[in-house]
């Protein structure tokens, strides 16, 4: 088995790839970009635009998802920024903190 296959296999959650549009609102910013992958316990946002700093994990947020051609709202947590880097994956992850979309 290799390592990749370790990390899916502890996943809660299966991720599945979904490029969608994103906006991120976070202490007072707004962040636009795409989604890679999107799962019940989170997604991952790649391409922010302007760039999420790294002092910005931990930090509450709104997620607004496009899906279906609606804007689906999520109540958010930043627990990964990645940097442009060999080791690092660029882009942001988040984790929902409610299981069920937030009523516009």
């Amino acid at each position: 088995m290799t390592d990749s296959e370790n990390i899916i296999d502890k996943r809660q959650h299966p991720r599945v790839a979904v490029e969608t549009d994103y906006r991120l609102f976070l202490n007072g910013a707004q962040y636009v970009g795409k989604t890679s992958n999107i799962s019940a316990y989170g997604a991952f946002l790649v391409v922010p635009e302007p760039g999420i700093p790294p002092s910005l994990v931990s930090q509450f947020g709104d997620l607004h998802v496009l899906i279906e051609c609606k804007w689906s709202h999520y109540r958010c947590e930043i627990v990964y920024v990645g940097k442009d880097s060999e080791t690092a994956l660029p882009g942001a992850g988040v984790q929902n903190i409610f299981a069920k979309r937030l009523e516009s």
